[in-house]
């Protein structure tokens, strides 16, 4: 079956691991959900990830960061979806609120967080909030 939107499967996937406290979550390998895997590792929001094989197939195991019984990842809001895709420019980055969490953007330098997004100045897809 192909998926129409294999970011919003990964972040469904993330939050109920996290309700539940599992200690990782396994999910399909893709190249775009390696990137926001690296983002989200390199932000704390997890402990870390790696590429298994399962039946012939890419898996990636998520390994998920509790800090005193309680998930790093409080909530995720899905912004672009595959039939209205959202922009932010490098100006809007800058003037966001980094106290509350990060924004994770598709640019043309990659996945990339919202801190580093500005710090490279460069825009992209608006991917997801995670706070």
């Amino acid at each position: 079956m192909v998926m129409s939107d294999p970011v919003a499967d990964m972040i469904i996937r993330l939050k109920n691991a996290n309700i539940v406290l599992k200690p990782y979550c396994d999910m399909p390998w893709s190249k775009i959900r390696e990137g926001i895997l690296a983002v989200l590792k390199e932000e704390n929001y997890i402990k870390d990830w790696e590429i298994i094989e399962n039946n012939g197939n890419k898996v990636l195991r998520i390994h998920l960061l509790y800090l005193n019984k309680k998930p790093a990842i409080l909530k995720v809001r899905k912004i672009s979806k595959p039939g209205q895709r959202i922009y932010m420019s490098v100006e809007k980055i800058s003037r966001r609120r980094q106290d509350s969490g990060i924004a994770v953007l598709s640019t043309s330098k990659g996945i990339l967080s919202s801190r580093k997004a500005s710090e490279l100045n460069v825009g992209g897809e608006l991917l997801f909030y995670i706070w």
